[in-house]
């Protein structure tokens, strides 16, 4: 049951939802189950976002949102961003407007006191005291239908969630990209990146995944990754000693272009990272690969014909050891990632298509 003192706000009445997520950007795009199944329920009202802007340059052209404001967290004086954030919500009523927090964070909460709307906010948010009504964050469902059901308290249930899907705007991208995709066979691409380190499956081992796809398809390969991580894929393409269909672009999209590459693909591999959650707003099947994390905490793809690849925790019982998964192995092995052979991420692949 929801927890909290409910103010007078009419909380199904209320014309505007204000959304409330600074979280990185894999958690923004779940976020817009959450915003489809809000329109698709009150289609005449006003739904905005605060976000970072990362999450505005890739969430700005969402159907399902109004209006998207950024909150730069990284900001030094917090009063000065949240005034400005406030001075932008300035036809937003406190009698008819509902803030939802879905990011947990001690600032989040902080930011959504200071803007003194109506809040729903999870149980386990830091100074969730702070908020109207508190939900309790389910642990067995997908996070995309955990932010979703912050919006019980405006009767959309499980039941609605559940007919709902993620999705992104398709973009344009520049004319040089353009013509580097104009002459590409059907293209699988393959993100072997993360934030995370232990969330990284070896790029060697991705260099023999490419070795096989080349050898034994008629598929191009795009690689993707951010400028961190060009040595990643140039690993990558060096293990595979083969690059005559393969199109590296790491570093070199920013996330319009992502948005124009991503419906062109017909698979995508990569690790638990943000990658799987724009190829599932794609509806594009992913070979999901998980290390010290494991699937069942609610991040895995939601493509049709997807398939996540996994050690069982008896094989190595350590994992998961963290909900992100730490920079390095704590017991200095890394077997959850190690000890998952290309072959059987091969096999999958190929299954897939």
């Amino acid at each position: 049951m929801p927890m909290g003192n409910v103010s007078n706000t009419n909380w199904i009445e209320a014309d505007t939802i204000v959304w409330l997520n600074t979280s990185y950007l894999g958690d923004l795009i779940l976020s817009t189950l959450a915003f489809n199944a809000f329109k698709a329920r009150f289609p005449d009202k006003k739904q905005y976002l605060i976000t970072s802007h990362v999450g505005k340059a890739s969430l700005e052209s969402h159907g399902s949102l109004d209006k998207v404001i950024v909150f730069d967290k990284r900001s030094r004086g917090f009063l000065k961003t949240a005034k400005l954030v406030k001075s932008q919500l300035g036809g937003c009523s406190p009698n008819n407007t509902i803030l939802i927090q879905a990011h947990r964070s001690f600032r989040s909460s902080f930011l959504a006191k200071f803007l003194g709307f109506s809040t729903i906010t999870y149980q386990e948010s830091s100074l969730s005291f702070l908020a109207d009504i508190r939900l309790p964050r389910s642990s067995v469902l997908h996070e995309s239908l955990r932010i979703g059901l912050l919006l019980e308290p405006l009767g959309i249930g499980r039941e609605a969630l559940a007919k709902e899907r993620m999705s992104l705007a398709n973009s344009d991208a520049s004319s040089h990209l353009k013509d580097t995709l104009k002459n590409q066979k059907e293209m699988i691409a393959i993100a072997p990146g993360s934030v995370w380190g232990t969330k990284r499956w070896p790029a060697e081992s991705y260099g023999e995944l490419l070795k096989r796809i080349l050898s034994d398809t008629d598929y191009s390969v795009v690689l993707l990754g951010s400028p961190n991580e060009k040595d990643v894929c140039q690993t990558v393409l060096s293990v595979a000693n083969d690059s005559t269909r393969v199109l590296n672009l790491a570093g070199h999209t920013s996330l319009s272009d992502l948005l124009y590459i991503y419906p062109k693909l017909k698979l995508l591999v990569a690790n638990d990272s943000s990658p799987i959650h724009f190829a599932s707003a794609f509806d594009i099947p992913t070979i999901a690969i998980f290390g010290a994390t494991v699937s069942g905490m609610g991040f895995g793809p939601l493509a049709k014909r997807s398939k996540v690849v996994e050690l069982s925790q008896a094989d190595v019982p350590c994992r998961p050891c963290s909900d992100h998964g730490p920079k390095e192995c704590p017991l200095g092995h890394f077997d959850c990632m190690v000890k998952i052979n290309p072959a059987r991420v091969f096999e999958e692949l190929k299954k897939t298509l």
